[in-house]
């Protein structure tokens, strides 16, 4: 029986160390891929959390207290930094002011922190816009998220058979994530009998 001594070729270290390269490469895009996966579903969970949170608290208030009337008087006159604001007016007199922050292109921190307001709090969206925006851009290209409140309130009326009048309110802010094909925004509807 004869052995062979001549030890490993300089192609079988090569093509050792290709093969365990390809095999990490695969490895850390595996990796990759997950982590991404992870974020975008981190992302989306914050703005479901967002949407929920926010309108469990209107909801909550209008099965509570019960609504007599919405409108764009009261406490919205008085609030400095809302872009549109609506005053929800409950049957007990009380007020609380829902609106959405005023968005000016030049304050990067006004783009950056989109908020909602509802009854003193603000609802923060955290938008993840560049520290640094360069040179002859625009800081609102760079925006994850669009707030869209042009039709924030509209009421209309039905006439029930007995000649009741009955007012309905919609509050409607549609807000998008540039990651999802869906609606993260507040839709609420109410009714409540006319005077």
């Amino acid at each position: 029986m004869k052995l062979n001594n001549r030890g490993i070729s300089i192609i079988e270290i090569v093509l050792t160390f290709t093969l365990i390269m390809m095999i990490t490469i695969g490895l850390i895009d595996i990796v990759m891929n997950y982590r991404n996966k992870a974020s975008l579903s981190l992302r989306k969970l914050d703005m479901d959390t967002f949407k929920n949170t926010l309108t469990k608290d209107i909801q909550d208030d209008i099965l509570t207290l019960g609504i007599k009337e919405i409108n764009t008087d009261g406490e919205c006159t008085t609030i400095q930094g809302l872009k549109r604001c609506i005053n929800i007016v409950f049957q007990d007199g009380s007020e609380k002011a829902f609106g959405t922050s005023a968005i000016n292109p030049n304050d990067e921190n006004s783009v950056r922190n989109k908020y909602l307001y509802y009854d003193g709090e603000k609802y923060a969206l955290h938008d993840e816009l560049p520290d640094k925006v360069p040179v002859g851009r625009n800081i609102l290209d760079f925006q994850s998220i669009t707030v869209e409140d042009n039709n924030l309130l509209s009421t209309d009326s039905i006439i029930l058979e007995d000649g009741t009048v009955i007012q309905i309110y919609t509050i409607d802010v549609f807000i998008s994530h540039i990651d999802f094909d869906q609606d993260f925004g507040i839709h609420i509807v109410a009714t409540t009998e006319a005077i």
